[in-house]
C-alpha cells in the first residue's frame, strides 16, 4: 500500500512530499490560472519530483464537468494531455485519469463514456481512466471505456469500487503550506509513470513492519495523533508535525514550560515506540548496498532521516530548558561556570 498527494494551490517540493511520509501525486496536466498556480505540472516539478523518488500520475481536468462534452472533446484533451506528458518526461503508455468531477447522473454518463472512447483513439484503450464518484466510475468500467479507476469518496455514497487503482480519501493535510488531498494507491501498478522501474516488492514481514511505521509516523487512519495536539485548522499533528511544532515552541518560548514539557513527553513516547518497530528494518537495511534505500523501504527514508536531524536538535536545546526533562540544577549551573 502506498500513500500520495494531489494538489493544484501550490507546489510543495519533492522533499517536503517525502520528508511528510508520501511517495507518489497525482498531478494535472493543465493550467488552473491565478486562482491555482500550482495545478500544472512542469518539467522542472517533474524533474524534482524523480529525483526524490516520487511517482507521478497523470490527470487532465480543465472544468469539472468538461467530459459532458463528449467524443471529439476526448480526442482534443487526450492529445493535449499527451503532450503534456512527454514534455515532462512521462511515457506514452501509461494511463491518464480524466475527472467526472461532479455528481454525475446515468444521463450524464452517455456524453462521459463517449468523451473517454475519444480519448482511447489518442492514447489506446489501456491506457484510458477515469475520476470521480462511484457511479461514473464503475459505469465507465462496466461499458470499457475506462481501463483505470481513481475513485473520490465524493459523490460516493460510502460505496466502494473495488477495481479501483487509486482512492481518494476526503482527508486534506498541507504540505509545505501548500493544501494536499490524501490518497492511497490500492494495486501495485496504478498508473505511476515509474512503473517497471521500480526495486521487487518487499516481502510480506516487511510489508506489515512498513505498514506500522506509516502509521506510527502519521497517526490511525494517517489522520495524525491526538495526543500531540493539532494545527491552525485543528487537525491531529503527525510525530513529524509534533517535533517541528516542539522546535518551534522552544525558538519562541518566554517562560511558560508546562505545554512544552507535556509534548515533548507525548514525543518521546511516540519516538520510542517508532524505533522499537523499526528495528526489525535495521539489520535487512544495513545489508543494502548503497547510500539510499530501496524502494519500498525507501517510503521511511526521508520521515525517518527528518526525525532524527529535529530529535537530535530538540535534545540538545532541553538542557537548556529549567524543568524540562533531560535538564538538572547541577548541571545548568556547571554549564553557566558556577560550582
Amino acid at each position: 500500500m502506498r500513500f500520495g498527494l494531489d494538489y493544484a494551490g501550490g507546489r510543495p517540493g519533492g522533499a517536503a512530499i517525502r520528508a511528510a511520509g508520501f511517495d507518489f501525486v497525482v498531478r494535472y496536466l493543465t493550467p488552473g490560472g491565478p486562482s491555482l498556480p500550482g495545478k500544472l505540472l512542469t518539467p522542472a516539478e517533474a524533474d524534482d519530483l524523480r529525483a526524490h523518488g516520487i511517482s507521478i500520475v497523470s490527470n487532465w481536468e480543465t472544468t469539472a464537468a468538461r467530459m459532458l462534452d463528449g467524443y471529439n472533446a476526448g480526442i482534443v484533451d487526450a492529445r493535449a494531455g499527451l503532450a503534456q506528458v512527454l514534455r515532462c518526461g512521462g511515457r506514452p503508455d501509461r494511463p491518464i485519469y480524466f475527472s467526472a468531477d461532479f455528481d454525475a447522473t446515468p444521463q450524464d454518463q452517455v456524453p462521459i463514456n463517449a468523451y473517454l472512447d475519444g480519448a482511447a483513439t489518442v492514447l489506446g484503450d489501456a491506457n484510458v481512466g477515469i475520476y470521480g464518484g462511484y457511479w461514473s466510475v464503475s459505469r465507465a468500467l462496466d461499458a470499457g471505456s475506462a481501463a483505470w479507476a481513481w475513485q473520490t469518496d465524493a459523490w460516493s455514497g460510502g460505496n466502494v469500487e473495488t477495481r479501483r487503482n487509486i482512492h481518494q480519501t476526503l482527508r486534506q493535510i498541507r504540505v509545505n503550506g501548500v493544501l494536499c488531498d490524501v490518497n492511497v494507491a490500492e494495486t501495485a501498478d496504478f498508473g505511476q509513470w515509474d512503473f517497471g522501474q521500480e526495486e521487487p516488492d518487499m516481502t510480506p514481514e516487511q510489508d506489515a513492519v512498513l505498514r506500522d511505521i506509516q502509521t506510527q509516523l502519521r497517526g490511525p487512519g494517517l489522520a495524525g495523533w491526538p495526543q500531540l495536539g493539532t494545527d491552525a485548522e485543528g487537525r491531529h499533528l503527525t510525530l513529524v508535525d509534533g517535533l517541528a511544532a516542539a522546535l518551534r515552541r522552544i525558538d519562541a518560548l518566554e517562560g511558560d514550560t508546562e505545554a512544552l514539557r507535556a509534548q515533548i513527553g507525548e514525543l518521546r513516547t511516540e519516538i520510542s515506540e517508532l524505533e522499537a518497530t523499526t528495528a526489525d528494518l535495521v539489520e535487512q537495511v544495513r545489508q543494502l548496498e548503497g547510500h539510499r534505500w530501496p524502494w519500498p523501504l525507501s517510503l521511511i527514508e526521508g520521515p525517518a532521516e527528518l526525525i532524527g536531524a529535529q530529535l537530535a536538535r530538540l535534545e540538545s536545546l532541553l538542557p537548556d530548558l529549567p524543568g524540562l526533562p533531560g535538564h538538572s540544577e547541577a548541571e545548568s549551573e556547571s554549564r553557566n561556570g558556577k560550582p
